[in-house]
């Protein structure tokens, strides 16, 4: 009688059990889904760090931290131009002027560079001999409108590195210009909402996927190699984007700084004529 009613229970048997793991199971799982799931974090944040050295390049523009997406597009805003009024405010100190690297030979992609080593220049996509040439030219213009520069920070890729030593004779490489994550998007929020030493701009040399996800309404392409924005930090994270600019309208602004100089002191600048000694 027993044996041929034991196999009645076993549903129930087995039921009391499910309900027994369902109570206790969910507790166990959510203990532990911390640390599993961090180790998965920090595994996803090393190869994002790696796959970021590639910054903007081809294969991070598919992967696309804000492609231009019908949303984008919306959000999509102009900035105004560099004009002579700005410049005068740049010359007071203040700003954070935010490069995208020079003109750079597309031909070449960005080899693997995991582990975040960015010494070996041949494993990535450098300035060609235009962005050296382009490099130059920003540098010198700015030196001619008498804008103060003072710390220059640049990704350690080549191309931003060699972008700011020749535009502004020093840098310093950081990995918040190259690096992806939330802690170095906060760290290159901070950099811009920070404000510089009294009397200087401050200069960053970075790449524009960095930028595209932390200043509204910019988008893909928008800033072009040798483009940069000039920012007003408000202190505390917050800044102002006041103006792109491009290289021609540096060395645009040069020259008429320049001509409005030889207007304003002409008659000093020409040569003194002397009255010749008469003769006895």
């Amino acid at each position: 009688m027993i044996r041929a009613l034991r196999p009645a229970w076993l549903p129930f048997l087995v039921l009391a059990i499910a309900l027994v793991a369902a109570a206790f199971l969910p507790g166990l799982a959510s203990a532990t889904a911390p640390d599993s799931l961090g180790a998965a974090s920090d595994s996803s944040a090393a190869v994002a760090d790696s796959s970021a050295a590639a910054a903007d390049s081809s294969a991070a523009a598919s992967a696309g931290a804000a492609g231009d997406t019908a949303a984008d597009s919306v959000r999509a805003k102009e900035f105004p131009h560099l004009d002579s009024t700005l410049v005068t405010r740049l010359r007071s100190g203040g700003y954070v002027i935010v490069f995208r690297h020079s003109i750079t030979n597309h031909a070449v992609t960005d080899r693997d560079l995991r582990g975040g080593n960015f010494d070996d220049r041949s494993t990535q996509r450098n300035l060609d001999k235009e962005g050296e040439a382009q490099a130059a030219r920003i540098g010198k213009a700015i030196a001619d409108l008498g804008i103060p520069i003072g710390t220059v920070l640049s990704s350690p890729m080549w191309r931003c590195r060699d972008t700011a030593q020749i535009a502004f004779g020093h840098h310093q490489a950081v990995p918040e210009l190259v690096r992806r994550g939330s802690e170095y998007r906060a760290m290159r929020i901070a950099l811009l909402g920070s404000k510089p030493e009294e009397g200087k701009d401050i200069v960053l040399v970075t790449h524009q996927d960095l930028l595209i996800p932390i200043v509204k309404g910019l988008r893909r392409d928008q800033l072009h190699e040798g483009d940069a924005l000039v920012v007003k930090p408000l202190g505390e994270g917050a800044f102002e984007v006041v103006a792109q600019v491009t290289p021609d309208d540096w060395e645009r602004l040069a020259a008429e700084s320049k001509a409005a100089t030889v207007a304003k002191n002409g008659k000093s600048l020409k040569p003194t004529k002397t009255k010749k000694t008469a003769k006895k």
